[in-house]
C-alpha cells in the first residue's frame, strides 16, 4: 500500500485564506477523492483535497465540482453528512477520530474505537478548527443546483496528536446522504458489502513528512 506524504509548508499562514490555499495548492499533496465503493449508489462527484501542515496546523483544501448543493445544518455536531459534505477520517491507536464538514463547514467530530462507541468533540475544541468556506449562507445557491464550491480546514495538530514524522492511517470522504442523488465517494478504497466510512480496516497510509 502506498503512503501518503504530507508535506511541512514553511510559508504557511492557517489565519491567511488566500496565501493558505496558494501554498497547499503549489506546494502540498493533492489526491483525488474518486471511489466508488458501492454499485448501488454510482453518482461520482468530483472531489480532490490538498494537503500540508506546518506547526500548529494540519491544513486540507477541499475542491467539489458539480455537487447538487445542499446545506441545511448550521451548529457544529449536527448531521452534517446528511448535506454535501467532505470528511476526514484519522486513526492513531486504538482509537479513530472523524471530522465531517458541510459546504459551510459545520463540523461533526468524535472518537471511538468503532461507529457506535464514540465521543464526541467538545465545543473549545471544535472552536479551535479554522474553516474557511467559499460559500456562506448569503451566497449559497438554491438547493439542488449544480454548484462548485470549496472548503479550507485547519485542524490543530494537538488535537489529533501529531508532529513531524508521524505515520497514521487515514480516509478521505465526499458523500450526501440526503442530497438530491445520495453518494459516497472515498480516496482509499472500502471493501464492504453497505456503504459505512466507519472502516479503519480500509484506511489508508498517511505521514508527516519531517522538515530539511
Amino acid at each position: 500500500m502506498s503512503q501518503l506524504k504530507i508535506p511541512f509548508l514553511k510559508e504557511l499562514s492557517a489565519d491567511n485564506p488566500s496565501s493558505t490555499v496558494m501554498s497547499l495548492l503549489t506546494s502540498g499533496v493533492a489526491i483525488q477523492i474518486d471511489k466508488l465503493n458501492w454499485k448501488e449508489y454510482p453518482h461520482l462527484v468530483e472531489a480532490k483535497v490538498a494537503l500540508g501542515y506546518d506547526h500548529k496546523y494540519l491544513l486540507l483544501h477541499y475542491e467539489v465540482k458539480d455537487d447538487l448543493l445542499k446545506a441545511v445544518y448550521r451548529q457544529d455536531q449536527e448531521p452534517v453528512w446528511q448535506d454535501s459534505c467532505v470528511e476526514f477520517f484519522i486513526k492513531q491507536g486504538e482509537l479513530y477520530r472523524n471530522f465531517e464538514f458541510n459546504a459551510l463547514g459545520v463540523c461533526l467530530s468524535a472518537s471511538g474505537v468503532d461507529r457506535h462507541a464514540r465521543k464526541s468533540l467538545d465545543q473549545d475544541s471544535l472552536s479551535g478548527i479554522l474553516r474557511f468556506p467559499s460559500l456562506s449562507t448569503e451566497t449559497l445557491p438554491v438547493e439542488n443546483t449544480p454548484a462548485d464550491w470549496s472548503l479550507t480546514v485547519a485542524i490543530p495538530l494537538k488535537l489529533i496528536g501529531l508532529k513531524a514524522g508521524d505515520e497514521f492511517s487515514a480516509n478521505f470522504y465526499k458523500c450526501g446522504d440526503e442530497t438530491a442523488i445520495p453518494h459516497y465517494i472515498s480516496w482509499s478504497e472500502i471493501k464492504t458489502a453497505n456503504p459505512d466510512f466507519h472502516q479503519p480496516t480500509w484506511f489508508g497510509l498517511a505521514k508527516l513528512e519531517v522538515t530539511i
